[in-house]
């Protein structure tokens, strides 16, 4: 099944809080909707805070990947600034399956 992978980019203009807000939703939502994903998590800026999101999707189509992020509570709020999503040739994976872990203290 073909791979996608998907960037999202907060908006600085109100990231932090915006994410903060639909924080919960968020994880809620990629736990219970997780099949079509083969990995994910936040990537950190310089500051050690969220500024984005890194999506693997393993799905039929680019439509799927979309429809999945439709109903996803960080693209409904707009806490991305840009959303990117392009087919995905994996080429090594040394990764070890890990569920979400917990929360990181905040700086």
């Amino acid at each position: 099944m073909p791979l996608f992978a998907v960037v999202g980019l907060d908006d600085p203009s109100h990231s932090a809080e915006r994410r903060l807000e639909h924080r919960d939703a968020h994880r809620a939502y990629v736990v219970t909707n997780d099949a079509p994903i083969a990995f994910v998590g936040p990537m950190i800026g310089e500051d050690g805070l969220p500024c984005g999101s890194f999506y693997v999707f393993q799905a039929e189509n680019e439509t799927a990947v979309r429809e999945w992020l439709s109903q996803e509570p960080y693209v409904r709020a707009e806490v991305y600034a840009s959303l990117v999503v392009r087919p995905f040739e994996l080429g090594m994976n040394r990764l070890q399956p890990q569920d979400w872990p917990m929360p990181r203290p905040r700086p």
